[in-house]
């Protein structure tokens, strides 16, 4: 590219901007399993050659995940990310050394006959180090049906042997590895014939002197907590065939240093094994910050255990029950009312009695309770379950016990009348996420009118506005303009749930309207999908009779992608592209 390219002297965060357009374009893959197209290699070459800048940004974008496959056939090294570079670049690039992610993939039987350790010895292997890596994602393949060693093959000894070269290979790759996480393969058997107690010490080993473990259906798994100490962090998430009572055992293990764990537990026996020791006392996770439980078990509040007088998590900050309680009382909320910050509730009509009876969020008080997300199945509530919910969820926002600023809850359309005048007595609020709930545009400015702080909303679009007998559609942006603006000077995004039974044209309008009296709002957040026909209908309606005067303001309305987290809006995305424009002479 020519030295005078305006391109070169774009400021870092526009750099960023535009790299990370090209990664979310045509459906690029770079999560270090694919090899990519050609289509991808041409789009990614140019960046490459720009300047230092441009490269080192790119490099730094795509090097995100490094995986190592090793073949189980040949038992050689397959490194995806390089034969992904090598089809577009011929001077090779040190991925390793920019790599956030170390994703590892290997049979069981080649760690414990030690081929997998000769694979990583082999040159240039060899001479690999992963300095940045941070996470170590395992995957295990035992679908080449590991056997008792027979005459002639690996002893137990030298597999033992093996599993720690192998270990320390690793370690000696990525030395500053803060979170391991291991799962099977697709093609992973549940009922190997190795002794599992290699298969334990393969995990105690790989995890040890780790903080932050992360174990997926790893069913094989026997007893791992003796080699596992002093865990900061602690994720199991269940599959069929789980092992979740040794997760449980691993947890009351590192009680004294958890600060986070997630279990998918799987009845009464894995929460008896959480909240009480070998005597029969009361276990205290008296570092836990973030608590996570997740039972799919088909078992009725009335039957679920109850552990009176027990305090097991007095430091709580975040709680999450869903899809229920694995808990008959109140246990999980005791002892931390001063601390809890964030709240996830998955409600039915015994959840809710049980939270009234023991005053739950009524006597008690929760001063910094700012995040509250709250779910229940509506096609199937009672109407007193309907009463109840008003009772929990607007005692939770509403009452003065509570300063909560985010409320995320499902609510029912029947009762959606009733629910909403609650958010406006409550001044404090800046996030309301309603993802199944649809809203006219009047209810939506009666919130924004409302709420001072109020800065982000997530719902469905709901038609319904009827126009004064005496104003004409094209007269609808000055009728709404004199009779609403200016209104949330601090309401910026927008997250629409597209409904399929809604036209485009009716969320652009809304959209386009809500711009004209909320002087900030700038980005609606729709699926990546359709943003291009967002913003075709919206060029199109703004040509219009009623809206061509007001282009200007209106030509800044970004209708941009979302993601699972509340899109962070501010100015430099605004100067980013007005930079991007700029070089580009557009």
């Amino acid at each position: 590219m020519h030295l005078s390219s305006p391109l070169q002297a774009l400021p870092l965060d526009v750099i960023e901007y535009i790299v990370g357009h090209v990664a979310g374009s045509s459906r690029l893959q770079f999560d270090g399993v694919t090899n990519g197209t050609k289509e991808q290699a041409n789009l990614l070459r140019p960046l490459l050659s720009v300047s230092h800048c441009f490269r080192a940004v790119a490099i730094s974008h795509f090097c995100q995940t490094h995986t190592l496959f090793l073949d189980s056939v040949s038992a050689c090294v397959w490194d995806v990310r390089a034969a992904w570079f090598h089809r577009f670049r011929h001077e090779k690039l040190p991925m390793h050394l920019h790599a956030k992610t170390l994703h590892i993939e290997v049979g069981e039987n080649h760690i414990y006959n030690g081929l997998a350790l000769g694979a990583l010895l082999r040159k240039p292997y060899a001479d690999y180090t992963f300095p940045k890596a941070r996470l170590l994602r395992f995957k295990f393949d035992s679908s080449r049906g590991l056997r008792q060693p027979a005459d002639g093959e690996t002893t137990l000894p030298e597999i033992e042997a093996n599993i720690t070269a192998f270990a320390g290979r690793i370690k000696h790759m990525a030395p500053m590895v803060q979170k391991v996480c291991l799962e099977p393969t697709r093609n992973h058997s549940t009922h190997s014939r190795i002794p599992s107690q290699h298969f334990d010490s393969l995990v105690a080993q790989i995890c040890q002197s780790v903080g932050n473990v992360e174990l997926l259906y790893l069913s094989r798994l026997v007893r791992v907590e003796p080699f596992l100490s002093g865990l900061c962090q602690l994720e199991f998430r269940d599959g069929a065939g789980g092992n979740a009572e040794l997760a449980v055992q691993l947890a009351q293990h590192n009680a004294v240093t958890l600060q986070r764990l997630e279990l998918h537990m799987q009845g009464n026996d894995d929460v008896h094994g959480l909240i009480k020791d070998a005597e029969g006392g009361y276990v205290e996770y008296s570092c836990l910050h973030m608590l996570k439980l997740v039972d799919k078990s088909i078992v009725d509040l009335s039957r679920r255990p109850v552990f009176p007088n027990a305090q097991p998590f007095p430091f709580l900050r975040s709680l999450s029950l869903a899809p229920a309680s694995p808990f008959g009382d109140d246990t999980p909320f005791r002892g931390n009312s001063a601390t809890l910050e964030r709240l996830n509730l998955y409600l039915s009509t015994a959840m809710v009695q049980m939270l009234k009876k023991n005053e739950v969020f009524g006597c008690i008080k929760h001063p910094k309770l700012q995040f509250v997300k709250l779910e229940w199945n509506s096609v199937h509530a009672e109407s007193r379950f309907i009463e109840d919910l008003t009772f929990i969820r607007f005692g939770l926002i509403i009452g003065s016990n509570v300063v909560a600023r985010e409320v995320s809850c499902d609510l029912p359309a029947h009762g959606l009348d009733y629910m909403l005048s609650p958010f406006e007595n409550h001044k404090c609020i800046e996030v309301i996420e309603l993802p199944q709930t649809g809203l006219s545009i009047l209810e939506v400015i009666s919130l924004v009118k409302a709420l001072p702080l109020f800065r982000h909303l997530h719902s469905k679009v709901r038609p319904g506005y009827v126009l004064p007998s005496d104003i004409s559609r094209h007269k609808l942006p000055a009728y709404m303009i004199e009779t609403y603006s200016p209104i949330g000077q601090r309401f910026r995004c927008w997250r629409v749930n597209a409904d399929p039974d809604l036209s485009f044209e009716i969320t652009v309008q809304w959209a386009l309207l809500l711009a004209l009296v909320c002087p900030n709002l700038d980005y609606v957040a729709v699926s990546p999908n359709a943003r291009e026909l967002f913003m075709a209908h919206m060029k199109e309606m703004i040509a219009t009779n009623g809206f061509r005067q007001h282009a200007t303001r209106l030509r800044r309305l970004l209708f941009g992608g979302w993601s699972n987290t509340i899109p962070n809006v501010n100015v430099a995305k605004a100067k980013n592209r007005a930079a991007l424009a700029a070089a580009v002479g557009r």
